[in-house]
């Protein structure tokens, strides 16, 4: 048996792939010895992980010491931006994330899905507005891959965000729908401002953009209304591309601060990240990207401790 190191001082088993059950293809043994392996070293990985962000901490502190002690003024890159606004205000608005595709989705994919609930919650405590915002028909892998693989994270313990296990917030009788609207690409219609006291849907899917008219078809069936952020007006692409849940959200969020959706598409869209397109589809399927956002209040207490 081979042995990888992972970090200083630190090795994990790469065990053999095994022979391959009847019944089952060579990609789909792949996925599930790969799986395997990282339930069998995760910890492990944790590890490192850990050791790494305590040394670029370090390492930071010492840098930004530096250039207080030289009396300089402290560049952009060091300052950082709180995990945890305490001045924040209530946008007034309410979003839910309609989870209720989960079939739809490959395994990729809902590992995506949950890094964008993640990141949408770091959004929703760092920005200086928040949200009320509700996760619907959570109840297949996307809760499982919570309950499971991301426990650490106290999900259930989010503040302005609560997870519900059927889409009755959207389907149900006494829904006010005149008070709703689901936002898509595939309409028309452009989303000129956020009104509070308003309801925004946004589809918790990660597709690529191959079940073209999904969300759109969905909200006519239901009878609410269909609208899309003003993207086309603001920011300039040479194919047409679909804003993954997080920048969604994030950008209603930003756009509170002043009410200006360029401003708002400036901050969380600028014009490097734009240049290519494919790089932010890749962060949002990195799991170590993932990770860190799901240790926030780990890091936190860390830095308490030292």
């Amino acid at each position: 048996m081979m042995t990888e190191p992972i970090g200083k001082n630190t090795e994990i088993k790469r065990i053999t792939l095994p022979p391959i059950p009847d019944g089952i293809s060579k990609s789909q043994w792949k996925k599930i010895c790969k799986r395997k392996r990282w339930e069998e070293t995760k910890a492990e990985y944790s590890k490192v992980r850990r050791d790494k962000r305590k040394a670029a901490r370090a390492k930071r502190r010492a840098i930004i010491q530096g250039y207080l002690d030289r009396g300089e003024e402290l560049p952009d890159e060091y300052k950082s931006t709180p995990k945890l606004n305490h001045n924040q205000s209530d946008s007034g608005i309410k979003i839910i994330m309609d989870c209720a595709f989960d079939e739809l989705m490959n395994d990729k994919e809902i590992t995506s899905m949950t890094t964008q609930i993640t990141r949408s919650y770091a959004s929703n405590r760092r920005e200086n507005h928040y949200a009320d915002i509700k996760i619907t028909s959570f109840n297949k892998r996307v809760k499982a891959r919570f309950d499971k693989e991301l426990k650490s994270s106290r999900y259930e313990t989010w503040d302005h965000f609560e997870f519900l296990p059927d889409d009755s917030l959207i389907t149900g009788k006494d829904v006010d729908k005149s008070k709703m609207i689901y936002l898509t690409a595939d309409t028309d219609d452009t989303l000129e401002t956020l009104e509070p006291g308003m309801t925004y849907i946004v589809g918790g899917i990660v597709d690529k953009n191959r079940h073209k008219f999904l969300c759109y078809n969905k909200a006519k069936e239901l009878g609410i209304r269909t609208k899309r952020l003003p993207i086309d007006e603001y920011v300039k692409i040479s194919s047409v591309k679909v804003l993954t849940t997080t920048h969604v959200i994030h950008l209603m969020l930003k756009y509170f601060d002043n009410k200006d959706w360029k401003e708002a598409f400036e901050s969380i869209l600028p014009t490097r990240k734009l240049e290519d397109w494919d790089t932010i589809d890749k962060e949002d399927d990195n799991v170590e990207k993932e990770q860190e956002v799901l240790e926030v209040e780990e890091s936190d207490e860390e830095k308490e401790q030292e």
